[in-house]
């Protein structure tokens, strides 16, 4: 098609459109191809021009402004409650999967009766303005940042809309680790997104409009250079190397990008004899990190018990292709967690692909190539592991088991602790 070869009709064809339907945009080509060609940001673009100026599937646009739709939803008191207790009624979860243009043989994903944002505005009026933190609450409404007066070392954590909309324990879990730890736990209180549904659906403005307004919102963090702790890995993923590609003309999108930082990657430099020091507001993807702070008396010592079990791990794809999995990886293994990794790559859901029409036999047929049966063969006992939502979807609604995100694994092993 990019050579004018046989497919003349360029980014109009539909003979390409049916080739990219079955790239689930996991992100494998990117590092498996030997000239990692990222087919996934190709079928972006080709569907970015393929549906210019035309409507798209109505999965496009419910899927798609999945990040918009929940936060709209959780502005109005009673909202997710409400859609959340019509979903509980077969034939009104039928009709709504109908009008949404979704696959029917799946099930309606659920959405968390209170955003992750409002919990944490709530935790925060509870406990007061952190002392001395030196950081104004944006909860409060006050954007100004001065991270130089703070007497414990201040982190942001991202509120992704999968976390914040969705399902809230990781990122709960995430907050509790973290201050157990000494820091102080930051997040804004505006919408932000990376825009990953919109850029997985090929809307790229509508992609380029959510990562502006949310630097917008992120500024103050960016300009007081504070690592930004992603929780979703592909969102993480997507701000970690696509930022300045879709926003190369703004100086805060590489910023932005220099200082996100995963959970595991913060967690495990207090590993005990590990030889990690707190985390500077540069990126997990730049070795050459000076500590922001290796001074701080406030990070405390290790709290966390062992666990003693053993774990299916499905490792995200983004993550596995475009990130690392290592400091995770230590991190379990510290609180003796006996990780096996699935081999096989994604899952089978990839986000909103599985839940395109004609896409949910095939999404099933992946996840059976070695994810559901190391699932329903494991040892009594034994837990699930997968940061994705979309993994954690898949487990849960193919598997029947709730998968947990490595932030929840080291509450538990927290919480242990505290126990004993």
């Amino acid at each position: 098609m990019l050579r004018g070869e046989t497919i003349t009709e360029g980014y109009r064809s539909q003979e390409v459109k049916e080739a990219l339907d079955l790239c689930l945009s996991c992100k494998a080509c990117a590092s498996e191809c030997p000239v990692n060609v990222d087919m996934a940001t190709y079928k972006s673009e080709f569907l970015h021009r393929f549906y210019a100026r035309r409507l798209r599937p109505m999965a496009h646009y419910t899927m798609g402004w999945l990040p918009a739709l929940t936060w709209a939803m959780h502005r109005v008191p009673g909202a997710a409650r409400l859609a959340n207790a019509t979903v509980k009624i077969p034939a009104a979860e039928k009709l709504l999967m109908l009008a949404a243009g979704v696959d029917r043989t799946r099930s309606m994903i659920r959405f968390a009766p209170r955003s992750l944002q409002s919990q944490f505005a709530r935790r925060r009026r509870r406990r007061g303005r952190a002392e001395g933190s030196g950081i104004s609450s944006p909860a409060a409404g006050n954007a100004g940042v001065t991270a130089e007066k703070a007497t414990r070392p201040v982190v942001v954590l991202w509120p992704d809309s999968f976390s914040n909309h969705l399902e809230t324990g990781p990122g709960l879990a995430a907050i509790e680790v973290l201050e157990a730890l000494g820091y102080t736990v930051e997040m804004p209180h505006q919408f932000v997104c990376c825009g990953l549904t919109w850029h997985s659906t090929g809307q790229l403005g509508m992609t380029r409009w959510a990562l502006s307004r949310t630097l917008d919102a992120m500024e103050p963090y960016i300009e007081a250079g504070l690592p930004i702790i992603g929780l979703e890995p592909s969102c993480r993923e997507l701000l970690a190397h696509e930022v300045t590609e879709l926003l190369p003309g703004d100086p805060r999108a590489a910023a932005l990008q220099r200082l996100i930082v995963s959970f595991g990657s913060v967690v495990a430099r207090h590993i005990p004899q590990s030889g990690g020091e707190p985390p500077s507001g540069r990126g997990q993807h730049d070795d050459a990190t000076e500590p922001q702070d290796p001074d701080h008396q406030d990070v405390l010592a290790w709290p966390f018990a062992r666990l003693d079990v053993g774990a299916v791990s499905q490792v995200h794809c983004h993550e596995r292709s475009l990130g690392s999995h290592d400091r995770e990886a230590e991190l379990l293994a510290a609180v003796g967690i006996r990780e096996e990794t699935v081999q096989t790559g994604c899952c089978g859901l990839a986000g909103n692909w599985g839940f395109e029409p004609g896409h949910a036999e095939i999404s099933r047929r992946l996840g059976e190539r070695e994810l559901f049966p190391a699932i329903r063969s494991r040892a009594e006992g034994d837990i699930v592991l997968a940061d994705g939502f979309s993994c954690r979807t898949q487990v849960r609604q193919e598997a029947g088991v709730q998968a947990l995100h490595v932030a929840e694994v080291m509450q538990r092993a927290l919480r242990v602790a505290r126990q004993s």
